[in-house]
């Protein structure tokens, strides 16, 4: 992914402009290899997805109602109610490149709530649909993820 060529193109103002500013989740599929699908934050996932003009990203996801814990102090969660948190919230940040010729922006990843990423690239395969419509795709043997993000208005 990273021959001379195109890593000439990558980040120009021109290939990075559409996907500037922030981004609201409109919705999150994962298909199985089996061909089952499913929605790992629910009908109504809420996230947002920021791209910078330095290069900086974050992604944040959640299910759209999480549980509240039974106390305001994060730390006297009990082991049950901090993995249930875990597992209706997902994020992380770092920087982004763009590689247009293979429709592919590639997230470094600096700082994850999934520390098995930190230090990785995640290449997600985009297109939009529309000046305010971004899709994110990734492909791996756990299947097809496919998010949907809307442009925030502003």
């Amino acid at each position: 992914m990273h021959s001379a060529n195109i890593e000439a193109q990558v980040n120009s103002r021109e290939h990075i402009a559409p996907f500037l500013g922030s981004w609201d989740l409109v919705s999150f599929e994962h298909v199985l290899p089996s061909g089952e699908a499913s929605k790992p934050f629910g009908n109504s996932p809420v996230g947002l997805l920021i791209y910078q003009a330095e290069g900086r990203m974050s992604a944040q996801l959640s299910t759209g109602s999480p549980t509240a814990l039974s106390s305001d102090d994060s730390l006297q969660a009990s082991v049950e109610e901090a993995a249930a948190a875990w597992r209706t919230y997902f994020g992380y940040w770092g920087g982004f490149k763009v590689y247009p010729e293979e429709g592919v922006v590639a997230h470094r990843v600096q700082g994850s709530s999934f520390p098995n990423w930190i230090g990785t690239e995640q290449a997600r395969h985009f297109r939009f649909d529309g000046p305010n419509r971004l899709i994110l795709e990734t492909e791996s043997a756990c299947g097809r993820y496919t998010l949907m993000w809307q442009r925030t208005s502003t």
